[in-house]
């Protein structure tokens, strides 16, 4: 993979925590809660994708699947915790195929609080390399 795949896919992470941080801004409704938590989906895709292919242009031996990019991360410290990033994951997979209030209320609380901050650190992280 090379580093313009890299820079493209770091634009675009870039880009989407941008509109995370306009839904964010926002008081909650449960139409901004949708947002929030669409928002939230597609910056942690381009997150994660954005870990693979630097990872990728280093010469890492990596899976294009989540786990293992997220512990490839971990190891060559592009992120500092990836506990944090798995449970990021589990609230994606818990809202984008389904839709249960109680569960967007918690994880749209769970963005607001944890999530943003860790996409944030992602991106001063990846804008170092």
């Amino acid at each position: 993979m090379s580093r313009e795949r890299f820079e493209l896919a770091r634009t675009q992470f870039g880009q989407a925590l941008a509109r995370l941080h306009e839904a964010l801004a926002e008081n909650e409704t449960e139409i901004v809660r949708d947002a929030l938590i669409q928002r939230f989906e597609f910056t942690y895709e381009l997150g994660w994708k954005c870990m693979f292919y630097w990872l990728r242009s280093q010469k890492e031996q990596v899976p294009e699947m989540v786990r293992p990019v997220i512990q490839a991360a971990f190891r060559t410290e592009i992120i500092a915790d990836a506990d944090l990033w798995e449970r990021i994951k589990d609230c994606r997979d818990e809202t984008s195929h389904t839709y249960n209030e109680k569960k967007a209320i918690e994880v749209a609380a769970f963005v607001r609080d944890v999530a943003a901050g860790a996409f944030d650190a992602l991106l001063v992280r990846l804008n170092a390399l």
